[in-house]
């Protein structure tokens, strides 16, 4: 124990309502400390002069004086008139719930005000907002040097993106936006086996979109890239209709597909 452990446990030292290992630690300690031995001589004489004072006695007429009184009161509560439960529940309410109905009253008067305040700045902010905001367009430029671009705050239909390549869609068919081909990406394999890999294949495009594998020009390292681009034209429409490009009703086409490792940090 230190000094201050040892004042606090004074009183319980002289009660003997210590532990035994506090105990024994307060020993130790008032063997080594003057200073707390001396404390603890002052609080034992202050005990035993505590213990020596006569101890008072209450007035004779104390009971009698309690039972009058007790009395009294009995009587002015008979003599009251009862008061109806509405009364009593209200009574009770009020100063439980008026403080957080005036406090709620309150901030809803403020919000009010401060918004009525702030609406012309609000309203001032929004319109330089849409004044100034940027329109992004999301470009793809095909090898037939046509170009896709669209704004991406508006969705992207087959009709649309038809229509910007109508100039080159007799001949080169426009992916359906919406088709698990246009959303194909690769993954590392489970064996972390990355890297950078491409493959060069062959596709028959039909009229309503749909496509099927031709010829394997170059296959890839990874046979499942060639595996996951077969799935992706079986799931649905790969392409757009032949309608929406006015291209014939079956083409061939050329895919030159790349795997490219990008790193997370390099964003």
């Amino acid at each position: 124990m230190n000094c201050e452990e040892t004042k606090q446990a004074l009183s319980s030292y002289l009660d003997d309502e210590l532990s035994l290992p506090a105990r024994a630690a307060a020993d130790e300690h008032l063997r080594e400390c003057p200073l707390c031995r001396e404390e603890l001589d002052v609080t034992r004489s202050l005990v035993r002069r505590l213990s020596a004072l006569p101890r008072p006695l209450p007035p004779p007429d104390l009971v009698a004086s309690i039972n009058d009184a007790l009395l009294i009161e009995a009587g002015a509560a008979l003599r009251q008139p009862r008061v109806p439960l509405t009364v009593s529940i209200m009574r009770w309410l009020q100063p439980r719930v008026m403080p957080y109905t005036v406090g709620t009253f309150a901030s809803c008067l403020l919000f009010i005000l401060m918004f009525t305040a702030l609406r012309s700045s609000l309203i001032a902010l929004r319109t330089f907002d849409r004044a100034t905001r940027p329109s992004f367009t999301y470009r793809v430029t095909y090898l037939d040097g046509s170009d896709a671009g669209y704004d991406i705050t508006k969705p992207i239909t087959p009709e649309s993106l038809a229509a910007r390549r109508s100039a080159v869609g007799v001949e080169s068919p426009s992916l359906n936006p919406n088709g698990a081909l246009a959303a194909l990406a690769w993954t590392p394999t489970r064996d972390n086996r990355g890297g950078d890999d491409d493959m060069i294949v062959v596709t028959d495009v039909f009229s309503n979109g749909r496509a099927s594998l031709a010829d394997v020009v170059q296959a890839p390292r990874d046979r499942r890239l060639l595996d996951e681009f077969q799935n992706a034209l079986r799931e649905g429409p790969a392409f757009v209709p032949a309608s929406y490009d006015k291209r014939p009703q079956t083409m061939r086409v050329v895919f030159v597909l790349q795997k490219i490792s990008v790193r997370e940090g390099d964003f």
